[in-house]
């Protein structure tokens, strides 16, 4: 089972009514129970279930792995502003621990990649200066930042469950690998399922706040906005082999059809200015990555209107 079905199935015994009904203190001993660490693992142990791959394409797969670890940097980032401006204690301390889940998940990926000869420094250098640039939007929390952060996460993380983790599952049969990604996806349910309780919760009007950026809030976004879409160019660019396995038009259309979903979990995101803007970004972003590895764009575009719609 992916996260996004566990997700359904993690509101559906959560409490009768989908997202918005979600009995949170039942999600947060699920979140507690659901901790793990990465020192149950022989990270020494080989990578298994290469054959026939170059060693082009699994520093590709190492790439993408690296790159997947600063994502859930990230991700903590923004749960963290979660925990700090969601005013219902139970979430704030589920967002704690989806804090410590998305840096378990990096330190997991930095070592999975580190089995493909693959590290920090072997990304981009443009990739790793967005990282950078990122780490300084953080602090302090700052409202309008978790506004448009926190609505967008869930597209983000459907990318990993949808896109990535089956192309990786899908090129390597390494056992190991395959331990750690089911137990993110574990991860990832409750999260998704957060995520939809926190966009119709938004969508009520509740814990959301509107305005438009300050000239402070331009200050910080300034570094990130340029450095974003050239990072991960730059990252397709280097890994187009891959770019083409996690791009291919099924897989476009199964990730396009899942954020339509978005709605039946959260009716009232599409309500969101910050999560329509979301998506539409999202579609820019992929769009230009799959021109950068040489994929045809048109066998999807029909699911990406729909979605957006």
């Amino acid at each position: 089972m992916d996260a996004y079905s566990a997700s359904q199935e993690c509101e559906k015994d959560a409490a009768p009514g989908g997202a918005g009904s979600m009995d949170l203190r039942r999600v947060l001993a699920a979140t507690r129970k659901g901790q793990w660490s990465i020192h149950e693992f022989d990270w020494d142990a080989p990578l298994q279930g290469v054959g026939g791959l170059s060693k082009r394409e699994l520093r590709e797969a190492g790439l993408m792995i690296v790159f997947t670890a600063g994502l859930e940097f990230q991700a903590a980032e923004i749960f963290r502003l979660c925990a700090h401006f969601v005013s219902d204690k139970q979430a704030r301390q589920i967002y704690e621990l989806f804090v410590i889940d998305e840096i378990r998940h990096a330190q997991a990926e930095l070592l999975l990649a580190k089995r493909y000869g693959v590290g920090w420094k072997d990304l981009p250098f443009v990739t790793r200066l967005m990282f950078r640039g990122l780490r300084g939007m953080w602090e302090p929390p700052n409202r309008l930042i978790h506004e448009f952060t926190s609505a967008q996460i869930v597209l983000f993380e459907i990318a990993l469950d949808s896109l990535l983790i089956p192309a990786l599952k899908s090129r390597i049969k390494d056992p190991l690998q395959d331990e750690v990604f089911r137990r993110i996806d574990l991860d990832e349910s409750r999260h998704l399922a957060m995520d939809y309780w926190l966009l119709e919760r938004k969508g009520r009007g509740v814990d959301i706040v509107s305005g438009r950026p300050s000239p402070a809030d331009y200050r910080r976004l300034l570094p990130v906005l340029p450095l974003t879409p050239v990072g991960f160019a730059a990252l397709s660019r280097e890994a187009k082999t891959m770019q083409r396995q996690i791009n291919k038009p099924e897989q476009m259309e199964k990730y396009w059809a899942r954020v339509k979903a978005i709605r039946e979990r959260a009716p009232l995101a599409a309500s969101l200015p910050t999560f329509k803007r979301g998506v539409k970004m999202q579609r820019e972003l992929q769009r230009a990555m799959m021109t950068l590895a040489g994929i045809k764009q048109s066998e999807v575009a029909a699911e990406e209107s729909s979605a957006i719609s």
